[in-house]
């Protein structure tokens, strides 16, 4: 893949639009980990400026324009420090504070305003900035990496407008985020062709995706992601990514138009690929007590009542799992640069999901999917939706069947939001309009029990067209993890799954029927303790050093703090500063101490080294006798004054 390559020039603040408690005014964009970032969405806007400074021909075709059906040919990831992956892994392993690694890369600055040669009043203002410098190299300056996928076409023309970037972030017109860009582009390799296969059997192809960056799927709220990624978006995804290698075939209605093939939502897992669904509303919890209980077998104490689970995926173990969220502030360009923000899926997170259809449609999709750059939802140009395709399986599509005993009680599980069409142009979104399409008009639900289990919850679906520049209509719909609860009045045999109602390819209408028994009566805490893995590298040896290094400052400090009165004056410390400055170590310090003329200066140098006890400082002693000497030059000057 193309990058980006950005050398910092001087010290950068790519603003968060967000603080740091009562301590830092505007604080860097960074991490979960701490490590500093520079937000793709942000990169996309500066090049932007850039091109429309030198003039660039081509700004529509590259970065697109708003209010078109397609966008532009950049696509841009957030720029991530060098060898990112490595060190977001150690941090992980060793369970890092995030604080202490932003410390790493950055410092805080103080700033007033200015009125009449003066700081105005109530100005001062603290502004955490990266450092020009990288951390693990001496004096080699810092470079972030951003990932770029764009048509070949423009690649010579972009490469002169990342030229033509020299500044980013806040503050760039006052000494902050100078830059050097540079674009290295990928050989270009043709993209191989899928070929059909021959086989009009039908298959399911399961396979893992992991978000590489976070991933912002707009829901009910615009502002707001959903939890899970719908297959419209896959459908979406793989139809565009069809017609650009393949080409408008006979088989793209087929397979994208004509419902022959399914395309189910992704919901979150784990590294594992373990399938979880939307937790049925048969599932609750009890105030103060940890874990799900199962309501329809758990015997609830009549002094406790429970709850149903709202949200999150569950397994049949009865473990509930949420995704990972994060708040974003971004900053509009619009409405007087307004800020806003918008919750996004977190980076690092797995999601699971099916394609299922005939094997000679679901063996290309297979291969589109397993060589394809994933990108979902909003901003897919830009700082959200990169994702990575873990791992994939074909198998024959679940066929298993149930059998219910008379008087057993069983659940009909929503596994997807259903849509029933009403035969009016809407859609019906009744208890009994479900029993229906699912074929159990015959029962009723909890069996005339007085205690009732089922329960549906509704969601409200809608989107953007981009090409009409329009938006869809919302339409409710009986959402995922709604339950229907009966009791066989006779010997059943059900199939374990099925689909029901419209929109089937696009991940709607998918039902799960089993036994109530079926779910654990209460999830027990997992007992295996999985081992990090262990990586020991820079991160870990910098912040050792810097510990040691606040260790000696520290003790520097309160030495100095100890003494009392104005002991040698302040021409004699400077020529103390200069000999430790040039001596090669500390014994041949020592030696050069027993040139000194004067008696008492001798004596006054000798108990400085020895009562600061400097050769504990091993490897630091220079800076240590260094600090304790500067500092009491600033005490005399305070003795002086007073």
């Amino acid at each position: 893949m193309s990058k980006l390559e950005i050398t910092l020039k001087s010290d950068l603040c790519a603003a968060s639009g967000d603080g740091f408690s009562s301590v830092i005014d505007t604080d860097v964009s960074y991490d979960k980990y701490g490590f500093p970032v520079i937000g793709g969405r942000r990169l996309k806007g500066c090049l932007k400026q850039a091109a429309k400074l030198i003039g660039s021909g081509q700004i529509e075709q590259i970065f697109g324009e708003r209010g078109k059906g397609s966008p532009g040919a950049l696509k841009i990831s957030d720029a991530v420090i060098e060898n990112y992956e490595f060190l977001q892994k150690e941090a992980k392993a060793q369970k890092m504070n995030a604080e202490q690694i932003i410390s790493l890369f950055t410092y805080t600055r103080a700033s007033t305003a200015i009125e009449n040669d003066t700081a105005k009043k109530n100005s001062l203002r603290f502004t955490r900035a990266v450092r020009h410098y990288s951390p693990f190299a001496g004096q080699e300056e810092l470079k972030f990496v951003a990932e770029v996928e764009l048509n070949p076409a423009y690649a010579e023309e972009f490469s002169d407008i990342c030229k033509a970037l020299r500044n980013i972030g806040y503050k760039r017109n006052r000494g902050f985020g100078a830059v050097e860009c540079c674009f290295v582009p990928e050989e270009q390799q043709a993209a191989a062709v899928p070929e059909f296969s021959a086989s009009e059997e039908a298959i399911q192809y399961s396979y893992l995706i992991r978000l590489k960056e976070n991933v912002m799927i707009p829901g009910p709220a615009s502002d707001e992601t959903m939890e899970y990624i719908p297959g419209t978006s896959v459908l979406g995804l793989l139809a565009g990514r069809y017609l650009a290698v393949c080409g408008k075939t006979p088989e793209f209605d087929e397979i994208f138009l004509k419902n022959h093939v399914n395309f189910s939502n992704l919901y979150l897992s784990d590294s594992s690929g373990k399938e979880y669904f939307p937790a049925p509303v048969i599932l609750g919890k009890i105030k103060g007590e940890k874990g799900a209980f199962n309501i329809i077998t758990y015997p609830v104490p009549p002094t406790k009542i429970i709850k149903p689970v709202k949200s999150g995926f569950c397994d049949f173990d009865s473990h509930i799992i949420k995704p990972l969220t994060e708040t974003v502030y971004h900053h509009s360009t619009e409405d007087e640069g307004t800020l806003y923000t918008q919750t996004s899926l977190c980076s690092g997170q797995y999601f699971r999901g099916t394609i299922t259809g005939k094997a000679c449609y679901v063996s290309v999709l297979k291969k589109l999917i397993e060589t394809s750059s994933l990108r979902f939802g909003r901003s897919k140009t830009a700082q959200y939706s990169d994702c990575i395709f873990v791992s994939g399986q074909i198998s024959a599509p679940a066929q298993e069947e149930i059998k219910i005993a008379k008087g057993e009680t069983f659940i009909a599980l929503l596994l997807s939001d259903i849509l029933i069409p009403d035969g009016a142009a809407g859609y019906d979104i009744t208890v009994e309009g479900l029993k229906k399409a699912i074929g159990l008009s015959h029962l009723e639900c909890d069996g005339g029990s007085k205690i009732k289990r089922s329960a549906l919850r509704y969601r409200v679906v809608t989107g953007y067209h981009a090409k009409w520049n329009i938006q869809k209509p919302h339409i409710r719909t009986i959402a995922g993890g709604s339950t229907l609860v009966f009791t066989a009045e006779e010997d059943m045999i059900l199939p374990e799954r099925m689909l029901a109602g419209a929109k089937q390819n696009e991940g709607f209408g998918q039902v799960l029927f089993c036994k109530a028994k079926d779910f654990a009566e209460t999830s027990q805490e997992k007992t295996e303790i999985s081992q990090p893995e262990t990586v020991q590298g820079v991160l870990a040896d910098l912040l050792a050093s810097n510990q040691k290094t606040e260790a000696m400052r520290q003790k520097a400090i309160e030495f100095v703090a100890g003494q009392s009165g104005k002991i040698i004056n302040s021409s004699q410390v400077g020529r103390y500063l200069l000999m430790t400055k040039n001596a090669g170590n500390l014994d041949e310090l020592i030696e050069w101490k027993e040139k000194i003329k004067s008696d008492a200066s001798k004596v006054f140098f000798e108990k400085i080294i020895e009562d600061s006890k400097v050769r504990e400082q091993g490897g630091l002693w220079r800076e240590y006798l260094t600090l304790i000497l500067t500092l009491i030059k600033y005490a005399n000057r305070r003795e002086e004054q007073s």
